[in-house]
């Protein structure tokens, strides 16, 4: 039949025009084929909801944060002693660290996580600003073992509000207000609070000096910085008090008068620390510096001299 079929084309003269109506018919099923059946593509997920064609760009190293970070190894490596640092930049969430997770001993750093518990107690109704703390002077005392002084006898009563008690604790790192504050909250409630809000690495309850990490510090600065602490109110008025604070030896030293920096220091024995939060020009940003070293007072001019240092690498990027 087949051969048939064939001979048979040839003598029908209306053929080429059917032919070429054939062909038509045929091309265009094909390229419907081609154009609308093909198997679709199967979009897996993505981040930020991007676009299936859009490319998702390779993460890389950007040169400016390597280079703060080799500054950054470089510098420290010149200084005596052990030392927790984190840098974040606020602005691209870029940090830049070195022994984020080692402990220290927190000195007057402890009284961060004291403020922060206070005004969740504030915000709760526990405490009223205007509430009274008292305690006579030598049960203080005996709770600064490395700090009593010469009137450690003595009978007085130190009496704040609490409203005084945390201006003081910040502004002027006041210990008594510190321990006024700690002891009416419970130091153990006070770090079941950090816990419970992601922040691990204060140990309050320590038999010896109150413990803290580098990245627990940073890890309350930021909560601060993005009204996240307890509330946006209470948020505010924590970074009014740091933003008050009145020993400015170290990260404030030798940064523009127009910067704003909120921070609280602390010292004891060969420890000395400060971290806040800097409001840059171009960047703001978190600086956490903890020192354990055999010369203390050489580590506060370091931490000055640092805090310039990458305030002006990074109003450089």
């Amino acid at each position: 039949m087949q051969a048939y079929y064939i001979k048979r084309i040839p003598r029908n003269k209306k053929f080429p025009k059917l032919q070429l109506l054939l062909a038509t018919v045929v091309l265009l099923a094909a390229l419907f084929v081609i154009f609308y059946t093909k198997p679709k593509q199967v979009q897996t997920a993505q981040p930020f909801f991007t676009s299936i064609n859009k490319l998702v760009p390779v993460p890389k190293v950007d040169k400016d944060d390597a280079a703060i970070t080799n500054k950054l190894k470089t510098e420290v490596e010149k200084l005596p002693g052990r030392y927790g640092i984190i840098l974040k930049n606020l602005k691209t969430n870029a940090i830049y660290q070195i022994n984020p997770k080692d402990t220290f001993a927190s000195a007057s750093l402890y009284k961060l996580a004291v403020l922060y518990k206070t005004y969740d107690a504030l915000e709760k109704g526990e405490l009223q600003k205007d509430d009274m703390l008292s305690s006579d002077k030598i049960t203080l005392d005996k709770m600064l073992t490395t700090e009593i002084g010469d009137d450690s006898s003595s009978t007085e009563t130190v009496s704040l509000t609490v409203e005084n008690a945390l201006r003081a604790m910040i502004t002027m790192s006041d210990n008594y207000s510190a321990l006024l504050l700690a002891e009416k909250l419970g130091w153990q409630n006070i770090e079941d609070f950090l816990f419970s809000q992601g922040i691990s690495g204060f140990n309050l309850t320590t038999d010896e000096l109150p413990e803290t990490t580098p990245e627990a510090t940073k890890q309350i600065l930021e909560k601060i910085y993005t009204n996240t602490a307890v509330s946006p109110s209470a948020s505010a008025e924590m970074k009014l008090l740091l933003f008050g604070q009145r020993i400015n030896d170290r990260i404030p030293k030798y940064l523009p008068d127009s910067v704003k920096v909120a921070h609280k220091t602390g010292e004891i024995d060969n420890f000395r620390h400060d971290a806040g939060i800097v409001l840059g020009k171009k960047n703001n940003y978190i600086f956490v510096f903890l020192s354990e070293t055999p010369a203390p007072a050489d580590a506060v001019e370091n931490i000055a001299d640092l805090s310039k240092t990458f305030y002006e690498a990074l109003e450089a990027t």
